[in-house]
Order: C-alpha cells, then sequence, then structure tokens
C-alpha cells in the first residue's frame, strides 16, 4: 500500500511502478501482473480485469503527457463525430447516453470530456425504426462502445434485427414488445458479448426463449469463472 505522501496514479499503483515513467515499463509491468493475476493461474477475475484496466489508463496517461496538442487534435475529431451522430440518433427519437470515466479526469483533466462514449440508446415505441437502426450502422465508427441498447415497442424486423451484428461489444439487448420472430434469434450467435436480451411480448416462442435463456446463462456463468 502506498503512504500519505505517496502522488502516483492509482493505474501506475496497480502496475507497480514509479517515476519516471516509459511505455516500455508499462508494458513490462502488465505482462507480470497479468500473468499473476490471470484466473488460469489461481488469480481472481475482478484482479485480472483491475491490471488490464490499469495498463489501458497509463497508455492514455502517456499519450496525452507526451504529445497533448496531437492527443487534443485526434480526440477532437472524433469527438465531432460522435455529437454529429448523438444528434442525429436524437433527431430520430432515441434517448443517448454518453459517458466518460472519473479516471479520465485524473489524465486529461478539462479535456475529459473529449474522450466520452455512447454506452447506451433507447428506443421505444417507433413505428418505423428501420430508418433508426440504419443510421447506427452507418455510425458505427462513433458508438463502438456502446453496451446496451433498448427497442422497446417498435415494429422492428428480423432484418431489422440481425443488422445489429456490428455492434460486437453490446452486451444488452432489450427487444420486448417488438413483432420479431424466431429468426431474430441469429443476433444471439452474431454477437458473442451478448449476455442479456430480452424478448417479452415478442412473436418467439417459449420454447425458443429457454434456449436462448440457457445459452446467455452459460456465457455468463463461464464470464465469472
Amino acid at each position: 500500500m502506498p503512504d500519505s505522501h505517496d502522488h502516483r496514479p492509482d493505474f501506475m499503483v496497480t502496475l507497480g511502478l514509479a517515476p519516471p515513467y516509459a511505455i516500455e515499463d508499462v508494458k513490462q509491468a502488465y505482462r507480470e501482473k497479468a500473468r499473476a493475476t490471470h484466473p488460469d493461474r489461481g488469480g481472481s477475475t475482478a484482479a485480472f480485469a483491475a491490471v488490464h484496466e490499469a495498463f489501458e489508463r497509463a497508455q492514455a496517461y502517456l499519450e496525452f503527457r507526451q504529445d497533448r496538442r496531437g492527443w487534443i487534435a485526434a480526440k477532437m475529431a472524433r469527438y465531432a463525430a460522435l455529437q454529429d451522430a448523438i444528434t442525429e440518433l436524437e433527431q430520430l427519437g432515441a434517448e443517448v447516453t454518453a459517458y466518460a470515466p472519473e479516471w479520465l479526469e485524473q489524465s486529461y483533466g478539462d479535456f475529459a470530456q473529449l474522450s466520452e462514449h455512447v454506452t447506451k440508446i433507447r428506443l421505444a415505441d417507433s413505428q418505423a425504426p428501420t430508418p433508426f437502426i440504419d443510421a447506427m450502422v452507418e455510425n458505427y465508427a462513433s458508438l463502438r462502445e456502446l453496451h446496451a441498447l433498448e427497442l422497446p415497442g417498435c415494429r422492428l424486423t428480423d432484418n431489422d434485427v440481425l443488422h445489429l451484428s456490428v455492434f460486437q461489444q453490446l452486451r444488452t439487448l432489450d427487444l420486448s414488445r417488438t413483432p420479431i420472430t424466431k429468426g431474430a434469434l441469429a443476433i444471439v450467435d452474431a454477437i458473442e458479448s451478448l449476455r442479456e436480451l430480452n424478448l417479452d411480448d415478442t412473436n418467439v416462442g417459449w420454447w425458443a426463449k429457454r434456449g436462448v435463456a440457457t445459452q446467455l446463462g452459460r456465457r455468463v456463468a463461464a464470464d465469472a469463472i
């Protein structure tokens, strides 16, 4: 444990590094810590995840410190594209949740907002959701961190749902009260990261719903190992 006079960023403490910091040292520390905390070597999933997050934060921290102007210029372009995507989706009736982790403020200060990303999108009861789905796919580059998509009550087709397969990071999908059928369930195999799928009040039969619940349950159980 660092003492009260230790002013190192917490992610550097996790990696066991002290200044001066170099990217080569960060990578070496990550390799060593990752091996030590990996679940296959007796470590915990939480500890392994903490080391991975510390590694990502340390890289971002050094990138910003080494070339602040270049970092800001690159993030500005990305941020502008993200705001355009959010505006387009909101104009189509969606609620969009954008988020920047608190740790970004430690690394970037006032520039942390430039690194925010969309984590959740909700469109409810749309009678013509296909243009919205198309807009999401077209803006995929700005939505790479999308984890939750809620489309309750939308008049979706099975093909609308299958077009969402580009979002490989999606973990939660709400299709309740939509007219989809069993054909839309191919999305479960198409998105391996998917862990929750709400099929309440759809045209998907009970047996198919049970199969999906079992499949997703196995994924969740595997995550805990």
